[in-house]
C-alpha cells in the first residue's frame, strides 16, 4: 500500500507522471516529455532530502484512518 501511494507522485519514472500526462494538452505533454531528465533529477533530490516523506506519509495516514472508519462502521 505504501509503495502504491508513493508511485502516484507525478514525477518520472513513477506512474503518476503517466497519469498526469494523459490529462495534459498536447503542447504541455510535449514539454513534460522533453524535460523528463530534469524531473528525474528533481525526483532523486526529493528522495535524498526525504521530501517525499512529507507527501506520502500524510496520504497513507489518511487512507489508513479511512479504512479503519469503514471497518468500524461495518463491525457496528
Amino acid at each position: 500500500m505504501d509503495f502504491g501511494v508513493f508511485n502516484l507522485i507525478p514525477l518520472p519514472p513513477l506512474d503518476g507522471s503517466k497519469i498526469l500526462k494523459s490529462f495534459l494538452p498536447y503542447d504541455k505533454k510535449q514539454w513534460f516529455e522533453n524535460n523528463e531528465t530534469i524531473f528525474y533529477l528533481i525526483f532523486i533530490i526529493m528522495i535524498m532530502m526525504r521530501i517525499t516523506d512529507y507527501i506520502v506519509i500524510p496520504v497513507i495516514s489518511w487512507i489508513y484512518s479511512g479504512m479503519a472508519n469503514v471497518i468500524l462502521m461495518v463491525i457496528k
